[in-house]
């Protein structure tokens, strides 16, 4: 069988290149551009370039202004998403503030569970993890020379 398959293969790309070899190509001659025309079309897709960059940014600023400085086009008047934190897999605890409550919420995959509730004197915030640039920047500081 595997023989069949291959010998066919094989008629068919002869076949195609028989093809291809009766036609002869006739193809426009360009002469190549001058030193002046590179230039400008360098020129040219710069300015596109920060024409295409300037709308993104237009785009993105009218989108926070307008959304209240958050991306998020949803909300609610009930109750606020504080935090997540991804845990294992598809396993995510969901902090909400539900009126003057606060829920931590489970979602693995398709089930949604409350975990326990707070109260607001209950949370206290826990600070800022030192991410990769500020460990780049405290191993910097102590190579460098002190002057």
């Amino acid at each position: 069988m595997k023989r069949v398959f291959w010998g066919f293969v094989v008629f068919l790309a002869i076949l195609s290149q028989a093809a291809f070899a009766e036609e002869e190509l006739r193809l426009p001659e360009v002469a190549p551009p001058s030193s002046w025309g590179e230039g400008v079309s360098i020129v040219r897709f710069f300015l596109a370039f920060l024409v295409v960059a300037g709308m993104l940014w237009g785009v993105s600023y009218l989108l926070r202004r307008y959304s209240g400085g958050s991306l998020r086009f949803s909300s609610s008047h009930y109750m606020r998403l504080l935090d997540v934190l991804p845990l294992r897999g598809n396993l995510t605890l969901y902090l909400l503030e539900v009126g003057k409550r606060i829920v931590v919420i489970a979602h693995t995959g398709s089930t949604v569970r409350e975990v326990l509730e707070l109260d607001a004197e209950d949370l206290v915030e826990q600070p800022k993890t030192e991410g990769f640039s500020g460990y780049l920047e405290r191993i910097f500081r102590k190579s460098s020379p002190p002057g």
